[in-house]
């Protein structure tokens, strides 16, 4: 096997324009929770660097010749079960960059002692789903219309659930 062309980095400030473009690119494809097409970028990632600032959010970047190609976002990190969102970019799927986000957040997890990671997919999201299921993550609920959408309707998701304890 041989070692991968990419790495992952803590997000910083300096990655944010990257880590939103890979955002922008999910949200173009559709079917991604709270990543509506069209965003502003520009705001986008000021309120990004904002929340960063602010410590309401932590997270990390892949990146693969000095591009971002992956975010991963913690929400409101000080919670014992924070909720987190990851894209990675349509050409670097399925090379391993999602599980090795969600591995590195799994131990950033554990380290601070938090109870358990949480996400929200939408249902149709079957690689994700997939995803998830392989690295420990369970459904824990289905959320009927959480998730208010650009156009006004609303989409149902389902909430998933990875324990960092044992107990």
């Amino acid at each position: 096997m041989t070692d991968p062309s990419w790495t992952i980095a803590p997000k910083a400030l300096a990655n944010v324009d990257g880590a939103v473009a890979v955002l922008a690119e999910a949200a173009e494809e559709g079917g991604r929770v709270a990543t509506d097409w069209p965003f502003d970028l520009k705001l986008r990632a000021r309120m990004l660097r904002s929340a960063l600032l602010a410590g309401n959010v932590e997270g990390w970047v892949a990146y693969d010749a000095g591009n971002v190609v992956a975010d991963f976002t913690i929400f409101n990190p000080a919670e014992a079960e924070p909720l987190f969102g990851m894209a990675v970019a349509r050409s670097h799927r399925r090379r391993g960059i999602g599980r090795a986000l969600i591995a590195t957040a799994v131990a950033w997890g554990r380290a601070r002692g938090k109870i358990a990671l949480r996400l929200r997919v939408f249902p149709d999201n079957q690689p994700a789903r997939e995803l998830y299921r392989a690295t420990g993550f369970v459904d824990a609920a289905f959320q009927p219309g959480a998730i208010a959408r650009a156009d006004g309707t609303v989409a149902d998701v389902i909430l998933m659930r990875r324990a960092l304890t044992s107990g």
